[in-house]
């Protein structure tokens, strides 16, 4: 049978994960997003996420009428068991983007109160060097928030890293800027590094700390990236920095699988059997 047929096609994600996906809704750098919260009505009406949906069986068709097979969907229940049956009904229904939320509520209610402590502990002056306060102020980065996201959830470190500023990068680490924050594709900074073909920011990237095998929201991570955009030289740099060329996409490809040239396929030919 192929396993490419029985492939899931929703995605069980960490809290965090989904925590992350739902601020990225709530600041504008994800246009949609539907949440659910499927556990008893008595249960959600004493505390639920804020913009969830409760969800019923008697409920799901409405649900579906409301809710466009485009707009990702996130799903939670008690404990992560119950919201991977309904993040299947969702997908059986041919709803391109479904996530069920390990550990449930009370996991995801942590994972957000944990991002609003460390938003309010990370608000600093606006301060920084010239060329950081121009960069700021260019891209209308809040100046007081740092981590703060603007056009496509994009953040300062993100930005500087797609521009392939290597002096803005190593200043806004400096200052303690979060690492491993999301864009509105699930995409972190190192992806965005390899596009600016940047080898020393992915270095500094990597040497920081960040999610060197993040998989965005298709499931792809910055490995798959260089090898299915042809640039070899991200490609051999992310493997030296240990990052895992045997993750799949969400539609089952391995990065050698999506390798635009022979040398990105030379590179990655130890995980093809």
């Amino acid at each position: 049978m192929n396993e490419r047929a029985t492939a899931p096609r929703y995605r069980c994600i960490p809290a965090d994960q989904a925590a992350d996906l739902l601020l990225r809704h709530r600041s504008g750098g994800l246009a949609s997003l539907a949440l659910f919260d499927t556990r008893d009505r008595a249960t959600f009406l004493r505390a639920h996420i804020d913009g969830a949906q409760h969800l019923t069986e008697a409920g799901f068709g409405a649900a579906m009428q409301a809710v466009g097979r485009s707009t990702p969907v996130l799903i939670y229940c008690y404990r992560g068991n119950a919201s991977k049956t309904w993040a299947g009904m969702f997908a059986d229904f041919h709803y391109a983007e479904v996530y069920s939320v390990d550990g449930g509520h009370d996991a995801l209610a942590a994972a957000l109160d944990l991002r609003a402590s460390e938003r309010a502990g990370q608000r600093r002056p606006a301060g920084g060097s010239a060329a950081l306060q121009a960069f700021v102020a260019e891209h209308g980065f809040d100046a007081g928030d740092l981590d703060a996201p603007r056009e496509h959830g994009l953040t300062p470190l993100m930005r500087a890293a797609l521009s392939g500023r290597a002096e803005l990068v190593d200043e806004l680490l400096s200052l303690g800027v979060a690492v491993n924050r999301r864009n509105g594709d699930g995409n972190n900074a190192l992806w965005l590094g390899c596009v600016s073909g940047q080898a020393g920011i992915v270095r500094v990237l990597v040497a920081a700390g960040i999610d060197l095998d993040n998989r965005n929201d298709t499931g792809a991570t910055a490995l798959m990236y260089t090898a299915s955009s042809g640039k070899h030289d991200m490609l051999a740099l992310l493997l030296e920095c240990g990052a895992d060329p045997l993750i799949r996409t969400d539609d089952d490809y391995l990065a050698a699988e999506l390798a635009a040239t022979g040398e990105c396929l030379r590179l990655l030919r130890h995980t093809v059997q």
